[in-house]
């Protein structure tokens, strides 16, 4: 790229740089993003098919020998072993159930694309892990609302999928130009360029609607048009997670309480503590991946 690295050496900052190309390619339609793994993407189709039965999700999973080995890994942890030792996929279904395996199997597949970043490993299994506590929660406050938790788990996983993403793409610029940035610098641009990545990203990956909803809105939930309910319960279940990660205390229930989204969602201060009870399991299951 001769034209891009004269324009650097004649006097613009590293950063500068770097965002304005990112801000270009990205406004192109350009930036190079991580493709969806197969697996990943039948997971999501046979999970959503009401045709689908447990035989054929285990054969799926079991096709992927790595993959099928890390989801009874999480699925026979201690936190979700039941009374009598788990021995095949099959069964681990039965226990768990078809959408908890889904869960798992997704999670898998896809943090295998995202995790593997040379020199920014710790920074995306900050990030990833962050997800994952999203997911859970998103899950139990969807069970609290009485709710099917199938999208939410997934919207809650996938809500910030930009900042990694933003990762992935940052790290091959830099190589590409030869620019080097500090983490002040990259942290710079994940914060102005990961939501309009994510939902990129999100739309190119053909997830349903309401994640994609999702992805796009949940920071500002109250305004959105398209799926508000499931932008309300992962904009409450990113604050526990954020709240989980600080070892606030009783996950700071009064604040959890007072957030406009559990409001919004009819929660009081009763059914906040129900969910806090739950800090221990949810961080469990992270442990799990």
């Amino acid at each position: 790229m001769p034209t891009e690295r004269v324009r650097r050496l004649a006097g613009a900052d590293n950063l500068e740089f770097v965002r304005s190309l990112f801000d270009a390619l990205i406004k192109r339609g350009e930036l190079h993003l991580p493709v969806l793994p197969e697996v990943a993407a039948r997971v999501v189709a046979v999970a959503g098919s009401p045709d689908t039965d447990s035989a054929a999700l285990a054969r799926l999973i079991m096709a992927d020998q790595s993959l099928a080995a890390h989801v009874m890994r999480v699925a026979t942890s201690a936190i979700n072993q039941p009374r009598h030792r788990i021995e095949s996929l099959q069964q681990a279904i039965s226990w768990l159930g078809m959408a908890v395996i889904s869960d798992i199997a997704f999670t898998v597949a896809v943090q295998g694309k995202l995790l593997n970043v040379p020199g920014q490993k710790a920074r995306v299994r900050s990030m990833w892990r962050h997800a994952v506590a999203t997911a859970l929660w998103a899950r139990v406050v969807a069970e609290g609302l009485g709710s099917k938790a199938d999208a939410s788990y997934l919207s809650g996983l996938l809500h910030e999928i930009g900042k990694p993403a933003c990762v992935q793409a940052i790290v091959e610029v830099s190589k590409r130009t030869a620019t080097p940035l500090t983490d002040a610098e990259f942290d710079s641009l994940i914060a102005e360029f990961h939501v309009e990545v994510g939902s990129q990203l999100a739309a190119s990956w053909h997830l349903p609607e309401n994640v994609v909803a999702v992805v796009r809105d949940w920071r500002v939930w109250a305004d959105a048009v398209e799926g508000r309910e499931a932008c309300a319960v992962v904009r409450l279940a990113h604050e526990l997670a954020d709240h989980m990660a600080a070892n606030s205390g009783e996950l700071a229930i009064d604040s959890l309480a007072a957030d406009p989204a559990a409001v919004h969602l009819g929660f009081g201060r009763a059914e906040i503590v129900a969910l806090c009870a739950q800090v221990e399991h949810v961080r469990a299951l992270i442990d799990g991946f």
